[in-house]
């Protein structure tokens, strides 16, 4: 299984899933951290609570671009409802990880979040373009 592992990593970490913009989403979020400059901007298009397309772009190491790519193929065609517990779980998951990928999957799931955030205020009738959260962790941590 481990050897299986490590495939599907060297996979998503050559040929990500989901990398880049959506035309027309229906909502754009940014995970950031200040201290080291690194972003995740992450882009949905939902349609009946349903997430039809999920894409992402980051600046960030490959844990990131790892993380970015596995999570979107876990929640893409999936209910908001899925994908927030999953997100929760993979958050659960990397927290008994190195800090370096906690602090990576911090930022996916983070723009992730904020994507939903922009979301809900645009069908409010808002018109923001993108929602930001700022991390509290940094991607590039000593260990």
């Amino acid at each position: 299984m481990e050897n299986n592992l490590n495939q599907e990593i060297i996979e998503h970490l050559m040929h990500p899933r989901n990398y880049g913009p959506l035309e027309n989403p229906t909502g754009v979020g940014v995970g950031h951290s200040e201290k080291s400059g690194e972003f995740v901007i992450f882009y949905v298009k939902s349609k009946n609570d349903i997430l039809e397309s999920v894409g992402y772009a980051t600046n960030g190491c490959h844990d990131t671009v790892v993380l970015g790519s596995m999570f979107t193929e876990m929640i893409k065609g999936e209910s908001h409802e899925y994908a927030q517990m999953a997100s929760q779980n993979l958050q659960d998951k990397v927290a008994l990880g190195p800090l370096k990928q906690q602090a990576c999957a911090q930022m996916v799931l983070s723009a992730f979040e904020a994507a939903l955030i922009n979301e809900a205020h645009r069908a409010e009738g808002a018109e923001e373009d993108l929602h930001a959260i700022e991390i509290d962790m940094e991607c590039e941590v000593e260990e």
